[in-house]
């Protein structure tokens, strides 16, 4: 991809909301959150976007989008909502919150600047959009203007700039690549890559492998397709890190596809991992119960309850018919 093609779509920040006290990267996802806020079809304002999908849209980490919302949501500007199986993570921008804010700090900045001209014969409207000319700062120079406040944006911005392949007004097809941090050097034993997840070609096989199984099962009703970086990412610390081998991998990921509880809590790699040691007793119990040494001893017990019974009978013809005679 060329350096032209990565300037090709920006997307709009709003400086003022820096102002709001919560940081560079909360005023970047609030941003993003108002202009999906007006793009989605549902009329109560909620809107679906994915970790990866923040990530390739803003170019924030998986941290800096968790510091971020915890930001947005403690300031009362965004609210977030769990929904569906698998869950998803839904938002909503506080309009009313934003605006009281806005308005607030729109207000603080025009009496500090009416404050800052007491010479200049405006209003304190007034002195908020022009600038300070008469009265000099510490350094002898002239102060700087104070330019209104404004959430506004040009229909090229909104309409043309920043639509881009992962927007629902492109008409062009949907891109599957994103750039690349800078921070984060490309691995050359890496068969795909996505910041920092990565993996090696026997990763990538082998996550495609579980999403063709996947989708095999569900069918129609399978999930939304999944970041395959990130489920190579999982598999290669399992091998890494878990000294997993992929024949065990596969084994037990198309065991839990064939399990009644199972099927539906572990849907992927990273869970795989996760409760990893929990599904191999799981599995273990299983075949022990189905093993001809447990039918064997079943069959043993269920002898000596019948034999137990006929002893019982003979002992005692005044005992209840099926009832066993308790002896020591």
């Amino acid at each position: 991809m060329s350096t032209i093609d990565l300037l090709s779509r920006p997307i709009a920040f709003h400086r003022a909301y820096v102002d709001l006290g919560v940081g560079v990267t909360g005023a970047l996802m609030l941003s993003q959150c108002c202009y999906w806020r007006s793009r989605t079809n549902r009329k109560d304002g909620w809107f679906y976007k994915s970790q990866a999908e923040w990530q390739q849209e803003t170019g924030l980490g998986r941290r800096e989008q968790e510091t971020a919302r915890k930001r947005l949501v403690q300031s009362g500007f965004l609210s977030e909502d769990r929904r569906g199986v698998p869950a998803r993570l839904y938002f909503r921008v506080n309009t009313e919150a934003l605006e009281s804010a806005l308005t607030a700090l729109a207000a603080s900045m025009a009496e500090s600047a009416n404050q800052g001209c007491t010479d200049q014969p405006f209003s304190m409207a007034e002195s908020a959009n022009q600038e300070c000319t008469k009265a000099p700062n510490r350094a002898g120079g002239k102060r700087q203007s104070i330019t209104e406040i404004t959430t506004e944006t040009t229909p090229e911005i909104t309409a043309v700039e920043t639509s881009g392949p992962d927007r629902p007004d492109t008409s062009g097809a949907t891109a599957t690549e994103s750039s690349e941090p800078e921070s984060e050097p490309l691995r050359p034993e890496a068969a795909i890559q996505n910041g920092k997840h990565w993996g090696t070609a026997t990763d990538l096989e082998l996550a495609e492998w579980m999403w063709a199984s996947l989708c095999e099962q569900l069918g129609d009703d399978r999930p939304r397709q999944p970041n395959m970086a990130s489920w190579a990412n999982s598999i290669r610390l399992m091998r890494e890190r878990d000294n997993r081998k992929p024949v065990h991998i596969k084994a037990l990921f198309t065991w839990c596809r064939k399990h009644a509880f199972w099927s539906a809590n572990v849907q992927g790699p990273c869970k795989l991992r996760e409760k990893w040691s929990q599904l191999v007793t799981q599995r273990n119990s299983d075949r022990d119960m189905a093993s001809p040494a447990a039918s064997r001893s079943q069959q043993i017990e269920e002898q000596n309850k019948a034999v137990g019974t006929a002893w019982a009978a003979r002992k005692s013809p005044d005992l209840p018919s099926g009832q066993v005679y308790d002896h020591e």
